[in-house]
């Protein structure tokens, strides 16, 4: 009887172990869990994931800051263009950022702190502080401190001040990390990294690309510190190679529809706006002019051209967004080229399948520079990396500046150089980039200190508020967007945090609303 009842214990525990490794889905081989993943294998999917959401949240820069316009009158496009800024039109940077890529990115920082892949968890810190200052410049409050804490389901939202705060030294540390040998046996950070290829050099310039950016920001705070900006672009990217470049493939060469550049996704129906072409031909209020102007070269590719019948080309009409109708734009109207190369359409240099996206770059570090030396009162510096700013640009399209540099297109004259001026060039060659929203903002659009459109004393001459505006949200003609609408997540899931950070949140009027660091002149 003992003997039965020990072969029956036996085969009672054997069975419960198998039950145990059978229902224990996390330990299996075939079913990798969140902590699985190796740092290389993450990376890839991290920065492809953070590029989509921060070029998506550039395509809607665009349409809000007077670069786009959208065709039809239904559209995500069409309402984000007449500033009816809603809740499903903005939801897609918020849901990229936090569903698929920054959940992802504490796991590949912890995981490279166990293997000694220092230069992971410094790349990890890095798109983590870009992605959550983007949010936050955006939403104005975002969840930060309560993400992604498995325990909570319904986060609090925190002000973009404290994010600011908690993301700054962030910036620091990577640079630490990056400076750092990695441990024996560690992957190499060019195995995953495919912005610079393991170039670590890059990454500390990138570092404080950004650390620039986000102290410009505070421009009209009391926390404005010209001294750390300069000091932050000294280290900065300062050429084309160093500049934080994303390189789409063809879908036609690769045979994935993913891989195509996503102004070329995002751009099937919008078309570029007269303001975004004066600008190019400098024939907007105080552009630079002379006897021996020149024709801007960069017009021919970032302005798309209409192919007629017979192959003859024209350039397409811009389309008038202070003078739009609530008609908005037809669809099939032939005097706008659409921004996709077709058999009518020449395209444009951000649209085409393969393109790049400009994330971060040395034009845009010396126009930040341009606007502080011109703030300081040192013109001739201003000048400088004004020049430097427009030529930078050319080099990333592929052209030459020499002709355009040389012409009175151009000022050359540091006495002539205005804040404006400036400005526009950086509008050019921020195009399709989230930083344009924060730009207009921070430059109060193109409005005098009461608010209202003064194209005289404005700064980005020409942008004014849409024929077509949402006037539920801006009822009065000085107010402008200052801020994306809180997400449907947000608003229908978690409206009782939402209200608890902003009690504005759901008034029709709150996309009106100054963020912290958009304060009131």
């Amino acid at each position: 009887m003992k003997k039965i009842l020990s072969i029956l214990s036996v085969l009672f525990t054997l069975v419960i172990s198998s039950c145990e490794k059978w229902l224990d889905v996390n330990d299996d081989p075939n079913n990798p869990t969140a902590t699985d993943a190796s740092v290389e294998i993450r990376l890839p999917a991290i920065l492809s994931q953070f590029v989509d959401g921060y070029e998506s949240a550039g395509t809607r820069a665009a349409l809000i800051s007077g670069q786009l316009a959208a065709t039809g009158t239904t559209s995500n496009n069409y309402y984000l263009q007449s500033w009816q800024i809603t809740n499903a039109s903005v939801n897609w940077p918020y849901q990229s950022w936090y569903v698929y890529c920054a959940v992802n990115i504490p796991y590949m920082i912890d995981a490279a702190e166990v293997v000694g892949a220092n230069h992971y968890a410094a790349v990890g810190k890095i798109i983590w502080v870009w992605g959550f200052s983007t949010l936050a410049d955006l939403y104005g409050i975002v969840p930060y401190q309560e993400a992604f804490q498995d325990d909570i389901m319904s986060p609090r939202y925190d002000q973009g001040a404290d994010v600011y705060n908690a993301l700054l030294p962030m910036l620091d540390e990577a640079v630490t990390l990056l400076r750092q040998q990695q441990s024996t046996g560690a992957p190499e950070l060019s195995v995953g990294d495919v912005l610079y290829g393991g170039n670590t050099e890059n990454w500390i310039k990138l570092a404080n690309g950004i650390k620039a950016r986000m102290l410009n920001h505070l421009s009209k705070t009391d926390q404005y510190d010209p001294s750390a900006i300069l000091t932050a672009l000294e280290q900065a990217p300062s050429s084309v190679a160093e500049s934080a470049v994303y390189q789409y493939q063809d879908e036609e060469i690769s045979g994935f529809t993913a891989t195509q550049a996503l102004q070329y996704t995002n751009n099937s129906a919008t078309r570029v706006s007269k303001l975004y072409i004066d600008y190019l031909s400098g024939t907007y209020l105080g552009a630079p002019t002379g006897n021996n102007d020149s024709v801007d070269p960069r017009l021919g590719i970032l302005v798309p051209y209409i192919i007629a019948s017979d192959g003859t080309k024209s350039v397409t009409t811009g389309v008038d967004i202070p003078n739009l109708t609530t008609a908005g734009v037809a669809a099939g109207n032939a005097s706008y080229a659409g921004l996709r190369s077709t058999a009518t359409s020449t395209g444009t240099w951000y649209t085409q399948r393969g393109s790049k996206g400009l994330l971060l770059t040395n034009s845009e570090m010396n126009f930040i520079k341009a606007e502080v030396y011109f703030k300081q009162g040192e013109k001739v510096k201003a000048l400088e990396a004004y020049r430097a700013g427009i030529e930078a640009h050319f080099n990333h399209l592929g052209l030459d500046p020499a002709d355009y540099l040389a012409s009175t297109s151009v000022v050359s004259d540091a006495a002539e150089l205005t804040l404006s001026q400036i400005m526009i060039q950086k509008y050019i060659s921020l195009s399709y980039s989230p930083e344009l929203f924060n730009d207009v903002r921070r430059m109060e659009y193109c409005t005098d200190s009461s608010g209202q459109y003064n194209e005289s004393s404005g700064i980005y001459k020409g942008l004014n508020r849409p024929g077509n505006v949402y006037t539920i949200a801006f009822p009065s003609n000085n107010m402008w967007p200052r801020r994306f609408n809180i997400t449907v997540y947000g608003n229908s899931y978690n409206q009782e945090k939402v209200l608890a950070a902003d009690p504005d949140a759901t008034s029709a009027t709150y996309t009106a609303k100054r963020i912290w660091w958009d304060t009131a002149e």
